[in-house]
């Protein structure tokens, strides 16, 4: 158990809303900047999970909540709740997000709603709560957590759809906004050990808490889009000058 009150010269210097804590680069990035002197709100479906992360890492920087967030009512009631708890964040990191596999045996309506439901409707929710809390001081940042499967197929059609709406969606916002002090920026994860890879674990698949260190380093960086790990996603990219029918080729090697 880690308690950071013992932690000397503790104080917090940004509120940070998290989605997705109970796991993966969500949960490492609330531990290190919890770690920082940060405040976090974390949000995620399993209460079960967030009461595990609060036993885990105990601060009292730390807010956690249990939301769905493809269920907009709940959403509403947890930014309303942070409202009233005097927690506009600075920094919003929109992780929640489910890989699941639509294409077996045909395609399944069922799982692609459910992935956009909470890969892209289940982040521009919170876009829609607090941006204009964000307008209104002229400042804040939104990191949306992307991937490479937003341009090249990943095995799931409504996965892949789902991100590469989200990053469109975002370049429009920071094009939109470029001028009131608000930044947007999305990060394309390549392969990240977590649960939502379902590749094999090869060298170049870095830790989830190295992924969530690069979230951090966001914070004070310009509206764009960004890529990590860089190996793998300038590989990536290279490959967009490839046809699917050779990607796919060598894709089935990375994968059990």
């Amino acid at each position: 158990m880690v308690d950071f009150l013992q932690i000397p010269g503790y104080a917090p210097h940004m509120k940070v809303l998290i989605t997705g804590v109970s796991s993966g680069i969500g949960r490492a990035l609330t531990i290190q900047l919890i770690e920082q002197g940060h405040e976090v709100w974390g949000v995620a479906r399993r209460a079960d999970m967030l009461a595990e992360l609060t036993s885990t890492v105990v601060s009292p920087r730390l807010h956690v909540a249990p939301c769905d967030v493809k269920d907009a009512a709940h959403v509403t009631a947890v930014a309303a709740e942070m409202r009233t708890a005097g927690f506009i964040p600075d920094v919003v990191v929109l992780n929640a997000g489910v890989f699941i596999s639509d294409i077996h045996g045909g395609f399944h309506f069922d799982a692609h709603q459910e992935s956009f439901d909470i890969n892209l409707n289940g982040a521009l929710r919170w876009v829609a709560e607090f941006l204009p809390d964000f307008l209104a001081r002229g400042a804040g940042t939104f990191i949306a957590v992307s991937s490479t499967a937003a341009f090249r197929p990943s095995g799931s059609a409504s996965y892949s759809g789902s991100k590469a709406a989200l990053s469109m969606a975002f370049r429009q916002f920071a094009m939109s906004f470029a001028d009131t002090g608000i930044t947007f920026s999305t990060v394309h994860f390549g392969p990240i050990d977590t649960r939502l890879w379902p590749g094999r674990r090869f060298f170049l698949v870095p830790s989830s808490g190295r992924a969530a260190a690069y979230v951090a380093r966001m914070f004070d960086r310009p509206s764009g889009s960004y890529f990590f790990p860089s190996i793998t996603t300038t590989l990536l990219r290279l490959s967009f000058f490839v046809p699917d029918r050779v990607f796919r080729f060598f894709a089935r090697y990375l994968r059990p």
